[in-house]
């Protein structure tokens, strides 16, 4: 039993220091570039001991790291949004709110990500690629078949529900890409607020669109 208490923590360790890693190496690409980031600054940076082969304990180098970094996102992506699918509660207003806070708390983690590819996209493609499809095309996917059910399900006419779903989600991208450029919120406006207002112009659309805003109506 204590050889099995021992196992556990000691993988528990392993799985906070991999998390260390990974979170300090995204920071580190995304303000360096990943040429001018070296092993040593991740370790340093995690914690580690630099240029102590620390990080070789738990990745081959530098591009696992990075591969390991966007991967991670992508499980995080997929968990919420699936867990968002089984989601109904009969309240539009309530699940917008809950749809548009996840997204803010999305935006901020994956922002290290979307400087990454921004800067040095074009020099890895695939990982261009992979992010734009996990990070961009299914999520905005996913929401457009959201309003399609829920649009359907009121009996309506269905919209353009993609080129809806980009302009509803891109608000919020475009709100926290002004807050990176820029390193403050833009106009003064916090968070809370935009998503009050934001969610007040989802609801506006689907009154027009025909969908019951308040459960049972």
């Amino acid at each position: 039993m204590e050889e099995k208490r021992s196992q556990r923590a000691a993988a528990g360790r392993a799985t906070a220091t991999r998390e260390r890693i990974i979170d300090a190496a995204l920071r580190l690409f995304a303000d360096r570039g990943y040429r001018g980031t070296t092993v040593g600054d991740i370790e340093s940076a995690a914690g580690l001991a630099p240029r102590s082969g620390a990080l070789y304990q738990h990745f081959a180098g530098k591009e696992e790291v990075l591969k390991a970094a966007l991967e991670q996102h992508v499980r995080e992506l997929e968990s919420m949004q699936s867990a968002m699918e089984l989601m109904p509660l009969g309240d539009l207003r309530s699940e917008l709110v809950l749809l548009g806070r996840w997204t803010l708390q999305d935006l901020t983690r994956r922002e290290p990500l979307e400087r990454l590819v921004r800067k040095e996209g074009a020099q890895f493609p695939e990982l261009r690629d992979r992010v734009r499809e996990a990070v961009h095309d299914v999520p905005h996917q996913r929401l457009a078949d959201w309003i399609r059910r829920t649009v359907a399900a009121a009996g309506a006419p269905e919209p353009d529900c993609e080129a809806l779903a980009l302009i509803i989600a891109g608000s919020m991208g475009h709100f926290r890409s002004l807050e990176s450029v820029y390193g403050e919120k833009p106009l003064d406006i916090e968070d809370e607020r935009f998503l009050a207002a934001w969610v007040d112009v989802c609801v506006a659309i689907a009154a027009h669109l025909g969908v019951p805003v308040e459960p049972g109506g």
